[in-house]
């Protein structure tokens, strides 16, 4: 029975990893001067920052 166990997380892991490896990137790398003047770590602009 422990085989199985390992068996099933073996093969999920592989499907997560394969599907990570062949879903498309976002084109480009992200940058730190991408999120210049953001308040959060997401990117999200300062409600308090005014061009």
């Amino acid at each position: 029975m422990r085989k199985v166990y390992i068996a099933v997380v073996l093969i999920g892991f592989a499907a997560i990893v394969a599907s990570h490896l062949t879903s498309p990137s976002s084109g480009r790398a992200v940058s730190p001067e991408d999120f210049a003047g953001a308040c959060a770590p997401c990117g999200a602009p300062c409600p308090s920052v005014k061009k």
